[in-house]
């Protein structure tokens, strides 16, 4: 981690004592701490059924955490309020948030560049030539400004990833929340969406990153955090996480992946 994002008073994304606990008893997460700071790249590794998704998924309140408190960007958030000035706060934080998932969900009805501008229009309110402009800079910044009039269908799935990590930034969000975005990807197809999440980092994105992708762990986060049974196990550097853990549940982890 750099000097300017310990410099920052306070955290971009906040997460106090944060409880999901299905129904009937399913307990995923069990008080849950974490603190992300601006231009910060966090990625969380752990066994499957850890808890990772549905963590990423009470930050932006896809999923309504059961207790506990969310914080992004200066808005909170305490579990369980239900009120007008809630849904608003809800609305804040998914502007402010962008989240690619496992599996593209494009809209396969729209071109490329509908797809992207469809947020921005409809949400921001933003005037349609004003969004195509941007939207054509992204793509450009991707490499899929050819692509700008096809259907997903016509793309591979790294390309339709690539483009749904686009959509995400159309929005202009303050943190970018990525729930393993290459898991449904032939294994050909990873670098080129690990090189754009590589990318985002290197010009200042904050990024939390539920992921697989050792080499993206390894070497893009500032910091990895080891989730297992829904608790955190160990926190710390890459470095210190891959060469030196200090519990022994991580290394049973690193040691099944590596």
């Amino acid at each position: 981690m750099d000097n300017d994002m310990m410099d920052n008073d306070s955290p971009m994304v906040k997460i106090t004592n944060i409880h999901k606990v299905f129904p009937p008893d399913m307990h995923v997460l069990k008080g849950i701490d974490l603190e992300v700071y601006k231009r910060e790249t966090v990625a969380i590794l752990g066994p499957s059924g850890s808890g990772k998704s549905t963590l990423l998924r009470c930050i932006n309140f896809l999923e309504e955490p059961t207790a506990g408190r969310v914080e992004v960007d200066g808005i909170v958030i305490e579990a369980g309020e239900k009120d007008k000035t809630r849904a608003n706060q809800i609305r804040d934080i998914r502007k402010r948030t962008g989240m690619c998932f496992q599996s593209f969900n494009l809209f396969p009805h729209m071109t490329v560049l509908e797809n992207i501008i469809e947020g921005p229009v409809t949400v921001l309110g933003q005037k349609r030539d004003e969004a195509a402009s941007y939207a054509g800079q992204l793509l450009e910044w991707i490499g899929l400004v050819e692509k700008r009039d096809e259907h997903p269908s016509r793309l591979s799935g790294g390309q339709q990833q690539r483009v749904a990590i686009a959509r995400s930034l159309a929005m202009k969000p303050k943190v970018m929340l990525f729930d393993e975005p290459t898991s449904a990807l032939d294994p050909e197809l990873v670098g080129e969406v690990v090189e754009v999440m590589e990318r985002l980092a290197k010009e200042g994105m904050t990024i939390i990153a539920v992921t697989h992708e050792l080499h993206f762990a390894r070497d893009v986060a500032d910091r990895i955090l080891i989730m297992d049974k829904g608790n955190w196990v160990e926190q710390g550097p890459p470095d210190k996480i891959f060469n030196n853990p200090d519990h022994e549940r991580t290394r049973q982890f690193l040691a099944h992946i590596l």
